[in-house]
C-alpha cells in the first residue's frame, strides 16, 4: 500500500472516529482514565495525534510554519501544556485536527515529492540520527493507528461501544 493510499483510509476513519467523540459528553471526553504524565484522557490523545502530524510534517518535513500557528493555537511552555487539554471544547481540537488534515493533503505532492528524494530529518532536536521523509510519513500515520487504538480503548472504558475504524472495513468492498 503507498502512503496516500493508507494517508486516505486514516481521514475516513477519522469521520467516523470523530462522530463517535461527538456522541459523549464534555465530562466523558475530559475525564482523566490514564494514570500518567502525558495524556490522560480522550481529549489530550486527540490534539497529540494533530500536533505530532502538524509538526512532523510541516516543521520537521517542510520547514513551514504550523498549523496551530494560524489558528493562534499558543505554543506550549511546559509538558503540562503540551499534554493536557481536557478544558478545551473538543470542537475546538477537531477543528485543529481537520486543518491539519486539509493542509497536510494540500500538501501531500510536496512531502510526497520528498520522500521520493530520499529527504532526511534529525529524528531527534538534539541527537545527530536522522530518518528519511518516507520513514516520518509511516511514522505519523503508524502513530495515529496506535493512539487511535487508545481512544477506541477509552471509549470502552467509558461504557460505550466504540465504532469499528479498522482498515479491513474501510477497504471492504
Amino acid at each position: 500500500m503507498h502512503a496516500r493510499d493508507f494517508y486516505d483510509y486514516l481521514t475516513r476513519a477519522r469521520r467516523t472516529l470523530w462522530a463517535a467523540l461527538r456522541t459523549l459528553t464534555d465530562e466523558e471526553l475530559s475525564r482523566p482514565v490514564l494514570p500518567s504524565p502525558g495524556a490522560r484522557c480522550i481529549k489530550d490523545l486527540v490534539a497529540h495525534i494533530a500536533v505530532v502530524e502538524d509538526g512532523w510534517f510541516r516543521g520537521d518535513l517542510l520547514g513551514a510554519p504550523l498549523v496551530a500557528e494560524s489558528l493562534g493555537r499558543p505554543e506550549p511552555r511546559s509538558a503540562d501544556e503540551y499534554w493536557h487539554h481536557h478544558t478545551e471544547p473538543l470542537d475546538a481540537l477537531l477543528t485543529y485536527w481537520e486543518a491539519v488534515e486539509a493542509d497536510t493533503l494540500r500538501r501531500w505532492p510536496a512531502l510526497d515529492a520528498l520522500a521520493r528524494a530520499g529527504h532526511r530529518v534529525r529524528a531527534l532536536d538534539d541527537a545527530p540520527e536522522t530518518v528519511s521523509a518516507d520513514e516520518v510519513l509511516w511514522h505519523v500515520m503508524q502513530h495515529e493507528v496506535r493512539h487511535t487504538a487508545h481512544l477506541v480503548q477509552l471509549i470502552r472504558l467509558l461504557g460505550h461501544t466504540p465504532p469499528p475504524l479498522d482498515l479491513v472495513f474501510f477497504n471492504a468492498r
